[in-house]
């Protein structure tokens, strides 16, 4: 349950930090030239450090690992500018989503075949038509339908920990090879 919650929170999280300091910093570099933008590009990176904050301490759970925080340079503008952990969190920040979704997918998948095909036989009498157990070579019959999806269910059943815990593991490791230098 524990992979789940972290797999699913990590999806808001994700547009949450895509949004803020994607958008911060793309209006903060073009603006640059004007001056206006550099307020908020530190806007965006320091932004960015405190979702890397917060993702270091929920994967470092996945992981069974204690994730330090980084030792950042000291001051204000050049040194957040100059230090490559900023910018790696940035980064991190802005592309998050892209394994978080493959994540999410995976493992709203897994808990909807078990849920849907375990409660088939609850609400399948309600569908127009149902032609998967006869493809099968299974009999026509709302019986057969509801062994087909009971067993599907019963199958995502038995393997939804080890799916949920792979994607959890997989968002987790690439959200510390970012974080975690």
């Amino acid at each position: 349950m524990e992979d789940s919650r972290y797999v699913l929170s990590g999806l808001p999280l994700a547009v949450a930090s895509f949004v803020v300091c994607g958008t911060a910093f793309t209006a903060g570099l073009s603006l640059a030239v004007v001056w206006i933008g550099v307020p908020l590009l530190m806007l965006a990176l320091l932004q960015s450090r405190k979702f890397a904050t917060q993702e270091r301490a929920r994967a470092g759970a996945v992981l069974g690992v204690e994730v330090p925080e980084p030792a950042y340079r000291g001051g204000r503008l050049l040194p957040l500018i100059t230090d490559r952990m900023t910018w790696w969190e940035l980064s991190h920040a802005m592309l998050r989503f892209i394994p978080n979704t493959i994540a999410v997918s995976f493992v709203a998948t897994w808990w909807a075949g078990m849920l849907g095909g375990v409660s088939f036989a609850l609400w399948g009498w309600s569908l127009p038509g149902d032609d998967l157990p006869e493809l099968l070579g299974l009999s026509d019959t709302y019986a057969a339908s509801v062994i087909c999806y009971l067993v599907t269910g019963l199958i995502f059943a038995l393997t939804l920990p080890a799916v949920v815990r792979a994607a959890a593991r997989f968002e987790a490791r690439i959200a510390l090879t970012f974080l975690g230098r």
